[in-house]
C-alpha cells in the first residue's frame, strides 16, 4: 500500500514538472485598421525589446490574432504601425486577451487580469528625455528611500487588487520583478550621474568609491543574470548600459575626467563585448550579445561582424538571428566588394563640393527629401528601420532621398558600410568642413557656443527640395512622421 502510495505520488510530482515546462497558448485577438501592420515582440526571445519584432497584419475587417506559445508570464510589446505608440502588454501562459485602443491612445484589455493589465499602463516607465528624474530628490529622505518609496508605492497599487481578486499571484509576480528591474535601473542610472559629475569636475559631495559601492550594492541585490528580472523591458538599460557599458569601466579605471567624453565611442566596444562573455553565460550570454549587436554594431562594424558571427557558432540556432542576417550579409558583400546594389548612388568627387546649393544643383530636375545624419547618431540610425514604407510615400510623390553624411575623412569606409547594411537605396553623400559650416547658415537660430555667437543645428535634420532646387520644407517630418499619415505634407 505505502509502495503504492509512493508511486503515485512521484508521478503526481513528475506529471505536474512535465506541465509546468510545457507550452501553453496564449491569445491576444482585437481590432485595429483594415489591414494594418501590427508589430509584436518575439515570445521565443528571452527579454522584451522593440528591436525584434515580428509582424501580423489585420484581415479585411481590422480583425487580428496572435497566438503565442509561452512557458511562464511574460511582457509583450505591441505596436500599431499607423499610430508609433508602442504597449507594453503582461500576459499568462494559456490565457484569451482581447485588446483595443481606446480615444486617448490608451490601451484597453478585456481577459483575465484586465484592471491589472490597465492600471500597468499608467505606471512610471523610463521614457529617455521624458522622465522627470527630480522626483527622487527630497530633502526627508534620501534618494535611495525616494527610489524604495516610488516602487513599494507601485506595488501596493497592484497588492490592492492581488487581495481583491482582481489579478492572479502569478501575474503579481511578473509585475513585481518588472519593478525590481526597472527601479534598480533608476539607482543605478543616478549613481551614473553622480560618476559623471565629478569626471566633469561639477560640484558633488561623494567619491568614486562611495559611488562604485552604490553601485555594487544594487547589483548584488538585483542579479544582471537573474531571469526574473530579463523579462522587464527595462533589463536592456539595466544591464547593457548600466552595468556593462558604466559599471566595468568606471570600476576598472577605463574611463576619467580626461576622456569621459568618449564614454559611448566605438573604441570601448570590443571591451564591452569581451566583459558580457565573462559575465554571462546560455540564454543570459545570447541575449546580452544580441543586444550589443542591435544597439551598437554600427559603431564598429568590423568588429560587429565579427560579434555576429560569434554568435552563430555558439547558438546556431538562435532566433536572434533572423533579425541581423540580412544586414550582415550585406555587410560582409561590402567588404569583399561583392553583389553591391546599384540603386545605391554615391556623389563623384564630393570632397570638392563645399555648398548645399552645389551639391542640389547637380540633382536638379529631382525633387527631393534629405536625410542629413551621422554614424554615431543613435536617432538617425533608428529612423532607417522606416525606410521601406517611407520609399512607398516618396515614390507617390516621385521624390527621391537625398542622404547627406556628417561623417569625418576617417570614417568613410564605415559610413559607406553603413548605407549599404541598412540598404539606404538613394543617393549619398559625405559632407566636408566647409559644407557643414555651410548648412548651419541654412538654420536662422543663432545660438551662443562658448562664448560666441555662431549657427548650429541638430540631427537628424529632414528637408522637402523641389525639382527647381528650393528648400520647400526646411524642417520636414522624419520617416517614423511621415509612414503614419503616409503623407509629405500636412
Amino acid at each position: 500500500m505505502c509502495r503504492n502510495v509512493l508511486f503515485l505520488s512521484v508521478f503526481l510530482i513528475g506529471l505536474f514538472f512535465i506541465l509546468s515546462c510545457t507550452n501553453r497558448t496564449t491569445t491576444i485577438s482585437g481590432a485595429i485598421s483594415r489591414e494594418t501592420k501590427l508589430l509584436y515582440s518575439n515570445p521565443d526571445l528571452a527579454i522584451c525589446h522593440d528591436g525584434f519584432l515580428d509582424t501580423i497584419m489585420s484581415d479585411d475587417k481590422g480583425r487580428f490574432e496572435l497566438r503565442l506559445d509561452l512557458k511562464e508570464g511574460r511582457f509583450i510589446i505591441v505596436k500599431i504601425s499607423d499610430s508609433g505608440k508602442k504597449y507594453l502588454l503582461p500576459v499568462l501562459p494559456g490565457e484569451n486577451y482581447e485588446i483595443s485602443i481606446g480615444k486617448n491612445n490608451e490601451l484597453l484589455a478585456c481577459g483575465p487580469n484586465k484592471e491589472g493589465i490597465e492600471l500597468y499602463q499608467s505606471i512610471l516607465n523610463y521614457e529617455p528625455g521624458v522622465m522627470d528624474w527630480s522626483m527622487f530628490k527630497n530633502d526627508t529622505f534620501s534618494r535611495d528611500e525616494m527610489i524604495e518609496r516610488s516602487k513599494q508605492e507601485d506595488l501596493a497599487k497592484f497588492k490592492k487588487l492581488l487581495d481583491n481578486k482582481k489579478i492572479t499571484p502569478a501575474f503579481y509576480k511578473l509585475i513585481a520583478s518588472d519593478r525590481d528591474c526597472f527601479y534598480a535601473f533608476v539607482s543605478v542610472f543616478l549613481s551614473t550621474w553622480d560618476m559623471l559629475k565629478i569626471y566633469r569636475n561639477q560640484e558633488t559631495d561623494i567619491t568614486e568609491d562611495d559611488i562604485i559601492n552604490r553601485y555594487k550594492i544594487v547589483f548584488d541585490r538585483y542579479k544582471p543574470d537573474d531571469e526574473d528580472l530579463m523579462k522587464s523591458s527595462s533589463w536592456d538599460n539595466y544591464v547593457l548600459l548600466q552595468y556593462i557599458k558604466f559599471y566595468k569601466q568606471f570600476s576598472m579605471k577605463r574611463i576619467n575626467e580626461n576622456n569621459v567624453e568618449l564614454l559611448y565611442s566605438e573604441q570601448h566596444f570590443p571591451f564591452w563585448l569581451e566583459q558580457i562573455k565573462q559575465s554571462f553565460s546560455d540564454k543570459i550570454l545570447e541575449s546580452a550579445l544580441a543586444l550589443l549587436l542591435y544597439t551598437d554594431g554600427e559603431l564598429d562594424t568590423k568588429t560587429s561582424i565579427s560579434l555576429y558571427q560569434y554568435l552563430e557558432k555558439k547558438f546556431p540556432v538562435s532566433p536572434y538571428l533572423k533579425y541581423f542576417r540580412d544586414q550582415m550579409n550585406r555587410m560582409m558583400a561590402f567588404y569583399a566588394g561583392e553583389g553591391l546594389d546599384s540603386s545605391i548612388r554615391f556623389i563623384e568627387n564630393g570632397d570638392s563640393i563645399n555648398h548645399f546649393s552645389e551639391l542640389i544643383s547637380q540633382l536638379k530636375g529631382k525633387k527631393l527629401y534629405v536625410d542629413i545624419w551621422r554614424s554615431t547618431c543613435g536617432p538617425c540610425r533608428r529612423e532607417f528601420q522606416y525606410k521601406d514604407s517611407l520609399d512607398m510615400v516618396l515614390k507617390q510623390y516621385d521624390v527621391i532621398p537625398l542622404y547627406i553624411s556628417l561623417d569625418d575623412d576617417s570614417q568613410d569606409e564605415k559610413w559607406k558600410v553603413l548605407v549599404y547594411a541598412n540598404d539606404l537605396k538613394g543617393v549619398h553623400f559625405r559632407a566636408n568642413r566647409s559644407f557643414i559650416n555651410d548648412l548651419s547658415i541654412l538654420v536662422q537660430d543663432e545660438q551662443t557656443w562658448n562664448g560666441s555667437e555662431r549657427r548650429s543645428f541638430s540631427i537628424p535634420w529632414y528637408m522637402l527640395i523641389d525639382e527647381n532646387g528650393n528648400i520647400v520644407e526646411k524642417q520636414a517630418k522624419r520617416p517614423s512622421e511621415i509612414v503614419v499619415t503616409k503623407r509629405l505634407f500636412d
